[in-house]
């Protein structure tokens, strides 16, 4: 199995200085993207009890176990906090 593990790293950035892909990072420039900073959390474990449900797409669209190993990074890195 390989798996590709890969830095986390946007192509545009979040903020002026920093392209992580980071969940604290985009919390804390919510507003500038005119997300009210209350609300900013809620829509984050909305989006990530979504994505919780990444391994029952890949199963309806049968991916190999391989595909899936290789893209667990992806989807479970920020996952556990984004949903609360």
């Amino acid at each position: 199995m390989t798996t590709d593990i890969k830095p986390r790293i946007l192509s545009t950035a979040i903020n002026e200085q920093d392209n992580t892909a980071s969940l604290r990072l985009a919390m804390e420039v919510a507003a500038y993207f005119e997300l009210d900073h209350k609300k900013a959390p809620d829509i984050a474990k909305r989006v990530g009890t979504a994505v919780s449900k990444w391994r029952d797409e890949a199963a309806r669209h049968r991916l190999t176990k391989n595909e899936v190993d290789r893209m667990e990074s992806a989807f479970e890195h920020d996952l556990k906090v984004a949903r609360g």
